[in-house]
């Protein structure tokens, strides 16, 4: 059932964060969790949109600095010009109060960097959210 989950859930991923650190980290999480799964990976939000652009990738870990340093409609236009592309969110700090944010304003789920190799591949497995409809 995991191979499924697997094959299902990840042909392309993009991995957007600042810190190389973070990124080699989710890397490794996805390799042993998404064996076939190709990985791109950007610095910035302008990297990220070349890759998904250039990948087809339908998921995209986002930083969640990369993030906020868009205005919430100009990133919610960008991510629905992609259909099927399926954003998480990557916290520095994980609290209650900052996923309740990311949910109010994008609707996206939201994992904590530092919890990453166990909410990760939850977040992977449990499928796409309706983004476009709870944001119209």
């Amino acid at each position: 059932m995991l191979i499924e989950a697997r094959n299902q859930t990840c042909d392309a991923v993009v991995i957007a964060d600042r810190s190389a650190h973070v990124r080699e980290t989710l890397r490794r999480v996805l390799a042993q969790t998404q064996a076939d799964c190709r990985v791109y990976e950007a610095a910035n939000f302008r990297e990220a949109l070349r890759s998904v652009r250039s990948s087809g990738a339908r998921l995209v870990l986002l930083d969640v600095e990369l993030a906020m340093n868009q205005p919430a409609a100009r990133l919610r236009r960008i991510i629905d010009g992609f259909p099927g592309l399926r954003v998480v969110v990557l916290l520095n700090e994980d609290l209650p109060e900052y996923r309740r944010a990311i949910a109010d304003r994008w609707g996206y789920p939201c994992v904590g960097k530092e919890h990453a190799e166990s909410e990760l591949p939850e977040a992977l497995i449990a499928g796409p959210m309706t983004q476009s409809a709870s944001h119209a």
